[in-house]
């Protein structure tokens, strides 16, 4: 006990299981925020125009909005499997998937509108600040790799 603060040793087990449904976690948020991103985006691709048409019907820009929906797509089945089977390998997949598509989709969708994903009249910055920030969590890519190739790829 110190300073009022009780502490209490983990199991390593424990703390597996711990650290398994974090990854969970992180994995579904990242899914949701990536969701609610494209989704502004796509809105404001619909309204804005250029060249006296909607900067939506740009085939480039159509093409990198549905690479971001696959990404984001991916990221939130494997998040659903990963919370439906609890498997250790599962949640370090979708969450090294979900840090990964992160860094794609926020440079793309940030792209795509200009200044205005940095406005505050916007509010593309409150999804993709969120998804900056769990881009380190729980190590970042690094360590969801390594421990995607430990439960995947076990030394004997």
């Amino acid at each position: 006990l110190k300073s009022g603060v009780q502490t209490t040793v983990q199991a390593a087990e424990d703390a597996a299981k711990i650290k398994t449904w974090i990854r969970v976690a992180l994995a579904a948020e990242a899914s949701g925020l990536m969701q609610a991103g494209i989704a502004s985006a796509a809105q404001h691709l619909s309204v804005r125009k250029q060249f006296g048409r909607p900067l939506g019907s740009f085939q480039a820009l159509r093409h990198r909005m549905a690479e971001c929906a696959v990404l984001a797509g991916g990221v939130r089945w494997l998040a659903l499997k990963a919370a439906a089977t609890g498997d250790a390998g599962d949640a370090a997949l979708a969450a090294l998937h979900a840090q990964d598509s992160a860094t794609r989709i926020v440079y793309d969708l940030h792209q795509m509108l200009g200044a205005m994903g940095m406005t505050l009249e916007h509010p593309l910055h409150l999804w993709t600040y969120r998804l900056k920030a769990l881009l380190s969590d729980l190590g970042g890519r690094g360590a969801q790799a390594e421990a995607v190739s430990r439960t995947r790829f076990p030394v004997s």
